[in-house]
């Protein structure tokens, strides 16, 4: 039986009090309560602002979450009904799988794909630093050199994204289809002060009230701007087009169960269920956590910190296609029709960035040449302060809900949307880049 913890607003407060005096804003201090609060008041504010906008064209959006995890992979008790769940509820379409390849499976011929419940599941695997999505197994074939394996998945017209960029900063695989720019992950192992808190299960289970209620804001505490991702990726599009995407690298896998032993201790285990440590139960009676009926066995407390809801809800990849099919997403991708959202700030859905010259529109990902009547265009569905970065630089900037530049030198140019969250600026959009060539 699972049981509450209806004392533990006092332990809560308690254990985060001293969160409130940090010097710089992170995961750890936006954990505070008077924080998450804010910052709940906040998102309910932009939600009701926010506009509806419709696209115009042949291009439709469709909102993705790649680089998930199920219960095929070692680290993972997702099931596929609980990810569809979960997609469904944040508006995903689309959800791209990347395993970890095992010997008694074929991640491809075993893996999720086809549609389920109006989501499309592509399969593919996290191997080799990759996210690879091939149309055919590649099982046995995988040996060899990254570049080796990342081009035969691409003469198979399979694609490749560079993965875990903080690991590989210097890697430059040719002919990749593109990289991560955001990954949650990633993102995670930078709270140093939030990722040492976790370990004590005594600190997890004084904040679990926290996670209960706002469990989107304080899975979203971890967000900081990926400024090493983003310029890596800009020194990587200098040399060739790479599609930016944003890695969920969901697994559903943190979190931990209090159960009570034979031996009337507390058994604290891990979602895997690996026991962490034990300590008499008695301590735990004090909180009312321990009722008088409670036997060996019996669950005293269990919670998950990160379900597949509030980490696919997170951030996403929205995606320009004209239908919801594989092929649409294989077309999106490899030509950069696609942005990346932080939608758990506000749904970004209806954003546009995008170029017009000669009475003609260019989605993001196209080249262009500069000419003089060449004018980039944005709109969001809420207003935002707009960046317009040139080769990684600061361009241009203003704070609307359109954006109109004409611009007078080659490069690649691509807009950061940001939002002002509880007196806190959060980035909200990343839009793929246009690529402006001198002829």
């Amino acid at each position: 039986m699972r049981r509450g913890l209806p004392c533990l607003g006092l332990a809560a407060a308690a254990l985060v009090v001293g969160l409130q005096i940090v010097r710089a804003e992170d995961g750890l201090s936006r954990l505070a309560p008077d924080k998450l609060e804010a910052v709940h008041q906040a998102v309910l504010k932009l939600r009701a602002e926010r506009k509806e906008l419709r696209r115009t064209g042949p291009l439709k959006e469709y909102r993705a979450n790649l680089h998930v995890h199920s219960s095929l992979s070692h680290d993972s008790r997702g099931t596929i009904e609980e990810i569809v769940a979960a997609a469904k509820a944040v508006g995903t379409q689309v959800v791209l799988f990347t395993e970890h390849p095992a010997e008694h499976y074929d991640f491809f011929r075993d893996g999720h794909q086809g549609t389920k419940e109006g989501v499309l599941l592509i399969p593919g695997a996290e191997m080799k630093g990759l996210l690879v999505f091939p149309k055919q197994s590649v099982k046995g074939i995988d040996a060899g050199p990254v570049q080796e394996f990342s081009d035969l998945v691409r003469r198979r017209e399979g694609l490749t994204f560079l993965s875990h960029l903080e690991e590989r900063m210097d890697w430059e695989i040719r002919g990749l289809t593109g990289v991560e720019i955001y990954n949650t992950h990633a993102d995670f192992k930078d709270e140093k002060r939030l990722v040492a808190s976790m370990k004590n299960p005594l600190w997890l289970l004084g904040a679990t009230e926290l996670f209960r209620k706002y469990p989107q804001e304080a899975f979203s505490a971890l967000q900081d701007y990926p400024a090493d991702y983003l310029r890596r990726w800009d020194e990587l599009c200098q040399k060739a087009p790479h599609t930016g995407i944003a890695a969920n690298d969901a697994h559903q896998n943190i979190g931990f169960t209090v159960r009570l032993t034979e031996e009337k201790k507390a058994r604290f285990e891990d979602a895997s269920g690996k026991r962490l440590l034990e300590f008499d139960a008695d301590g735990l009676k004090e909180l009312g956590a321990v009722p008088k009926d409670a036997k060996p066995g019996d669950v005293l407390f269990h919670i998950r910190l990160d379900p597949y809801e509030n980490s696919l809800r997170h951030a996403g990849t929205h995606l320009l296609m004209t239908e919801l099919s594989q092929p649409a997403v294989w077309q999106a991708l490899e030509h950069g029709r696609a942005f990346v959202a932080f939608d758990w700030l506000t749904d970004a859905s209806g954003f546009d960035f995008a170029a017009t010259a000669g009475g003609q529109r260019l989605e993001m990902g196209s080249r262009l040449k500069l000419t003089a009547d060449l004018q980039l265009t944005g709109r969001a569905p809420h207003s935002a302060h707009w960046k317009l970065l040139r080769n990684g630089k600061l361009n241009s900037e203003t704070t609307s809900e359109t954006m109109e530049v004409n611009p007078t030198e080659p490069g690649n140019y691509r807009v950061e949307l940001w939002l002002d969250v509880a007196g806190e600026k959060r980035i909200w959009i990343l839009s793929n880049p246009l690529y402006v060539t001198a002829e």
